[in-house]
């Protein structure tokens, strides 16, 4: 599936994958499984009393990449 995002060459497929995860993650839902190893890969997100919490490494992926899809944090989440 090629989005508009990708097909204008802003974020890669990898990217767009990543950055759904993230808003999901910050919007109080569970990204798929394998998209949430990706983040705990990257330091994205880390454990604190079994709870997965997102980083400050995390924070900047997030703003980065929605900033890279023309995307503003108010848009998405209260961070």
């Amino acid at each position: 599936m090629i989005t508009k995002i990708a097909h204008r060459g802003k974020l890669s497929q990898g990217q767009i994958t990543r950055l759904g995860g993230l808003i999901a993650f910050v919007c109080g839902r569970t990204p798929y499984e394998h998209i949430m190893q990706d983040l705990y890969d990257n330091d994205f997100l880390i454990n604190e009393k079994s709870e997965p919490i997102l980083t400050n490494k995390g924070k900047n992926e997030l703003n980065r990449l929605t900033a890279m899809a023309g995307l503003r944090p108010e848009h998405y989440a209260d961070i």
